[in-house]
């Protein structure tokens, strides 16, 4: 039996594995979707796999993992002999190191930023509430100064982990998609090095096929 992801496919964590399992040529996995809007992640046989009552959860037979990133880096590493090389080889110590420094870049410097962005203009909307101006100008400011830095880095660099494409990129595709949905496409197309990254990682078939999905 394959591995299992309990998640839903229109979901940007989620999103975020299904493009690692694409990119892999896994096709051995089931997706079982949870229904957010029944609460299905609140309910106790779920908070037993996800204490936090959130997706995704992957389980792959006795062994559960949550935290979509943890969950995109033990695919990458599990059928590391197949699809695209998206990690270093194990024993490549400068390799996995920089991995962690552009991974630990991603999260600090991009999401902390673009995710809430993103609730307050997608989310938020979609459950009814109205966007804070106040805290969408507080996150527009922090990440406005860190774009300019992910620019002067992308001029050296073909993608956001390297010189080739790696999970780093990966992990940014469901918010950086999140951005242009929620009226912020202009932070990246204003932007020559990032645009042209965006427009690379954004194109590939593995994403294209993630945002077909129903």
């Amino acid at each position: 039996m394959g591995i299992v992801i309990y998640g839903a496919s229109k979901a940007t964590c989620t999103q975020r594995i299904l493009a690692t399992l694409i990119e892999k040529g896994v096709t051995d996995y089931e997706l079982k979707t949870i229904n957010l809007r029944a609460k299905e992640h609140k309910q106790p046989e779920y908070l037993k796999k996800q204490p936090f009552g959130v997706i995704p959860v992957l389980e792959d037979g006795d062994f559960l993992l949550h935290e979509s990133r943890a969950i995109c880096y033990y695919i990458a590493s599990k059928y590391a002999d197949q699809g695209v090389k998206l990690l270093p080889d194990p024993t490549d110590l400068k390799g996995n190191a920089t991995f962690q420094k552009w991974a630990s870049v991603e999260k600090d410097n991009w999401d902390n930023y673009a995710s809430p962005i993103a609730f307050e203009k997608i989310f938020k909307v979609f459950r009814g509430g109205s966007p804070d101006s106040k805290l969408l100008e507080h996150y527009e400011a922090g990440f406005l100064p860190k774009l300019d830095v992910f620019e002067g880095i992308l001029s050296k660099q073909q993608y956001m982990g390297g010189d080739e494409f790696s999970l780093i990129d990966v992990y940014y595709l469901p918010y950086t998609q999140k951005l242009f949905e929620a009226g912020y496409g202009h932070f990246i197309t204003d932007r020559p090095h990032i645009k042209a990254w965006w427009d690379r990682v954004s194109a590939r078939k593995s994403w294209q096929k993630v945002l077909a999905l129903p």
